[in-house]
């Protein structure tokens, strides 16, 4: 059982990871060595550990840039090491707090840096981060960007950069059962309030501008992108990067993606979270609000997310003029095999 977990993470993550940033040579290096699931998270938070050493070193160099790079290399194999270990919370939670520090070491070194913010919003703070293009004419157009199940802040680095080069601020933050925010609130069924939130703080930045903004999610992301786009007529553009309209299907789910929507939900059994994610996670009379431009990607081959979904949201959406789908025909999920293409 232990290697069949294995096969399936590699199966299903592999090509996202180098599209996220692992380094191919890391990636070859577990593919070989990794060969049972209780090796996973020692061979990344080992492979963590080293590339910090390496970004320690050039930060005494003066090195900023590649400090930065390293710091984030290491981040993204602690993010690796966590994303699907659900099963062991205790060591799943220190690597989320690892990866936190990491990026918090990043930051700064980046090219244009990402400021870190901490936003009091209903008895919470919501952790994120903002970046803004060097030398744009005025404001610049923002992009919201939201993390999916296990997805994160800190993992939305390379799209950002892709967004920068275009001349379009980033804003990466944590929700309701994501990353940092885990520790304080788990998934509930008002993001979109967290994400308004975030967009009121937005306003009040004279380096971005709010009359030109959009919102970007991918996987579970692109539920919340849908969610608060259609609550939130600030956005003008919504961006689903895989569509998730519902959790009708959650009972058929592969694991661990299923135990990994009862964690972030507080649940330690999947039976019993099931009556509360398929009410919580719904766009049903939601999606049809949206009133700006939709762009909704989604692989043909996608094997965690049902076709039906798709056709969900296209129907909620027929009113709406500005509507794209876009569907590989041999995408997988989110089209991650297609990243070189499909991300641009």
């Amino acid at each position: 059982m232990s290697g069949a977990i294995v096969d399936r993470v590699w199966k299903a993550a592999s090509i996202r990871m180098v599209g996220d940033g692992i380094s191919a040579g890391d990636l070859f290096a577990a593919q070989r060595e990794v060969t049972r699931w209780e090796q996973w998270y020692p061979f990344w938070a080992k492979r963590g550990d080293e590339y910090e050493a390496l970004a320690r070193e050039a930060v005494a160099r003066g090195r900023r840039l590649s400090a930065g790079e390293l710091f984030w290399q290491a981040c993204m194999a602690y993010h690796y090491a966590q994303f699907v270990w659900f099963h062991d919370p205790p060591t799943r939670d220190a690597g989320q707090r690892r990866k936190v520090e990491l990026y918090r070491e990043a930051a700064p070194f980046f090219d244009p840096p990402a400021e870190r913010f901490d936003l009091p919003f209903d008895g919470f703070t919501i952790p994120g981060y903002l970046r803004v293009p060097r030398g744009g004419a005025g404001r610049a157009p923002v992009v919201v960007l939201l993390g999916g199940l296990e997805s994160t802040k800190e993992e939305s680095y390379l799209f950002e950069n892709l967004c920068l080069r275009r001349g379009m601020a980033t804003c990466a933050f944590d929700g309701p059962g994501q990353g940092e925010m885990y520790f304080q609130v788990k998934l509930r069924g008002d993001f979109n309030r967290f994400t308004s939130a975030v967009v009121d703080w937005l306003a009040t930045r004279p380096e971005v501008d709010t009359g030109r903004l959009g919102v970007l999610g991918r996987s579970l992301g692109g539920f919340y992108a849908v969610q608060s786009a259609a609550h939130d007529p600030r956005f003008k553009a919504c961006v689903a990067w895989g569509v998730l309209y519902d959790l009708s299907y959650y009972d058929d789910m592969h694991e661990p993606t299923k135990s990994g929507f009862a964690f972030v939900a507080g649940y330690d059994d999947a039976r019993k979270a099931a009556p509360y994610l398929k009410q919580t996670v719904n766009l049903s009379g939601q999606a049809e609000q949206v009133r700006g431009a939709v762009y909704a990607l989604h692989g043909g081959q996608d094997d965690l997310i049902p076709p039906a979904q798709v056709d969900q949201l296209r129907k909620d959406l027929r009113q709406n003029p500005h509507a794209t789908f876009d569907i590989p025909k041999d995408g997988d999920h989110c089209c991650h095999n297609l990243y070189h293409v499909v991300r641009p």
